[in-house]
């Protein structure tokens, strides 16, 4: 019987929250709802209201608690991501990536509005973002600024002996600074495809956010993450899909291409670059400088021609060979990261510090706990706690 009883929803809210939340077009949300889209349309208009299964259902599929919907009216805090992605003409029409990448940006919204309400409980003040710049600045400067800023102990990252653990580094440096590290979401029905997004941010403060794309390379997603960090020192929300090879790409946003020119300043500064270089024995010694600065080598031979110190001939060489190489080598296997290893890197690892920690003062419930680390079940709190507190 309940499950026929409508609910007395604002049908403005409704409309908004697919609209503008999740920014779906009415014959997908329809579709996926297992309903006409006049239907959908006329309890967005208010003329018919669904009934409270109904409502679920929509609620699940826009992200949301069923709640919102009650509302007088459409909330104002939730602003779109600026799209500065050049995308394949095969995804721009791909509705179930559209829906997966906004399905990620709203989980990244609550994530942080959680945040800070566990701050709240726990009655401290979240830290400052004191990162401010002006993109008509000089590149190297701005990349001076950003370092101070994050102040990375370099010797630490010399020692990382991986690529994941030059990662990890720069994940912890970035968040140690108030900013939120995460990657999309850890559920499998909502990852979203290299050429959907590589990453995201929100530049709202306090707890900016940065997402990277696990499917990226890790130092792929270091690039990344510098580069969004620019963004919010910008005070700009954005989703970008290009890489550094994109860099002087004709179709790309001229604050992409600064965001970019900034970011190879911080992850690999000239003047140490230029010590390091011997044009002679550039090839041979190629992979090393990659390892040293935790860069790939295509971010090494970019730098080296936006610097003047290799021609574009020379660089469009080493791009084809490097291209025609990737073609020939076969992919390596492996399968997902463990489980719990997944949560934590979706949630950010001082987003699970804090909702331990209220969990440990009793502001939270185990119960609590497990549904903010992406409603996870509680037999993974345990692994995720000592991967974070060993």
């Amino acid at each position: 019987m309940a499950k026929s009883v409508k609910a007395l929803i604002t049908p403005e809210v409704l409309k908004w929250a697919r609209e503008r939340r999740i920014r779906l077009e009415i014959d997908y949300a329809a579709k996926r709802l297992k309903i006409e889209p006049e239907t959908l349309e006329t309890w967005e208009n208010g003329t018919e209201q669904p009934t409270i299964a109904q409502l679920k259902k929509i609620a699940k599929l826009y992200k949301t608690h069923i709640s919102i919907f009650y509302l007088s009216e459409p909330p104002t805090d939730f602003q779109p991501l600026t799209d500065y992605r050049i995308l394949p003409e095969q995804l721009a029409t791909d509705e179930e990536q559209v829906y997966r990448l906004n399905a990620n940006i709203v989980e990244a919204f609550e994530r942080r509005e959680t945040l800070i309400e566990l701050y709240e409980l726990l009655e401290e003040v979240p830290p400052e973002v004191a990162l401010d710049i002006d993109r008509h600045e000089n590149p190297v400067q701005i990349a001076e600024k950003i370092t101070k800023f994050l102040e990375p102990n370099r010797s630490q990252l010399r020692e990382a002996n991986d690529p994941y653990a030059a990662l990890k580094f720069w994940k912890q440096t970035v968040e140690a600074k108030g900013i939120l590290v995460c990657q999309t979401s850890v559920n499998t029905h909502l990852s979203v495809e290299l050429a959907t997004a590589r990453g995201f941010c929100i530049a709202q403060r306090p707890f900016p956010v940065i997402i990277v794309n696990p499917k990226d390379s890790p130092y792929g997603r270091i690039f990344t993450l510098i580069h969004e960090l620019v963004h919010i020192a910008l005070g700009e929300s954005v989703i970008q899909n290009t890489g550094f090879e994109a860099a002087n790409s004709l179709n790309l946003d001229p604050i992409e291409v600064f965001c970019n020119q900034v970011a190879a300043e911080v992850l690999v500064p000239e003047n140490e670059l230029l010590e390091r270089i011997n044009l002679e024995t550039l090839q041979e010694d190629l992979p090393g400088t990659s390892k040293f600065f935790h860069v790939s080598s295509e971010v090494i031979m970019r730098r080296l021609q936006t610097l003047g110190v290799i021609s574009r001939r020379d660089y469009q060489t080493y791009r084809s060979r490097q291209l025609a190489k990737y073609r020939d080598t076969p992919k390596p296997g492996g399968g997902a990261a463990p489980y719990p290893n997944r949560l934590l890197n979706t949630s950010g690892e001082h987003f699970a510090r804090i909702a331990f920690t209220a969990y440990y003062d009793q502001k939270i419930t185990r119960a609590e706990l497990a549904s903010v680390l992406s409603n996870s079940d509680t037999k993974h709190l345990a692994k995720i706690e000592s991967a974070i507190f060993v």
